[in-house]
């Protein structure tokens, strides 16, 4: 049986991604995964009575800012993955690792289109084809982050 985790694991991993992503911003490589959407989906599927809609709104706030883009662009993409994750939350936890990452493809992918469409009706910016990359190489990553967000919840179940 696995335990809730606590809440200040929960936080330490919103904040290491957020660090992890601040600190690839700079790097120009268009493919590498958004590590905070997949913790946000980890925790709204695995945990939804603490992780919700309002902590995607304000992780997708301060990415906005980080960023210097369109307040409320990656807002509205995390919204909406925190959402797609809650609707699947009872449903996604009954898959293996593979099967999980098929159904995170998806999601990401949708809230790619969705940054695009805001970047595109507000800049006029075209990303590119490879910058969709970045959502199959979340879902590859997928298995092993959400193996390492679960270590601290299945340790504390075995020590019970």
């Amino acid at each position: 049986m696995v335990r809730p985790a606590s809440s200040l694991w929960i936080l330490g991993t919103f904040a290491f991604s957020y660090v992890v992503m601040l600190a690839t911003a700079s790097v120009d490589i268009l493919w590498l995964p958004d590590l905070l959407a997949l913790t946000l989906i980890y925790w709204s599927v695995h945990q939804p009575q603490s992780v919700g809609m309002t902590i995607a709104f304000v992780c997708g706030i301060l990415m906005d800012v980080a960023n210097g883009s369109v307040l409320g662009q990656q807002a509205l993409a995390y919204v909406t993955l925190s959402y797609l994750a809650f609707t699947l939350h009872r449903r996604l936890p009954w898959f293996d690792l593979i099967g999980q990452a098929l159904h995170v493809l998806p999601m990401l992918l949708l809230a790619q289109i969705l940054v695009m469409l805001v970047r595109l009706w507000f800049d006029g910016l075209w990303p590119g084809w490879i910058w969709f990359a970045q959502s199959v190489t979340g879902a590859c990553l997928w298995p092993i982050w959400s193996m390492v967000l679960s270590l601290r919840r299945r340790e504390s179940a075995a020590n019970i």
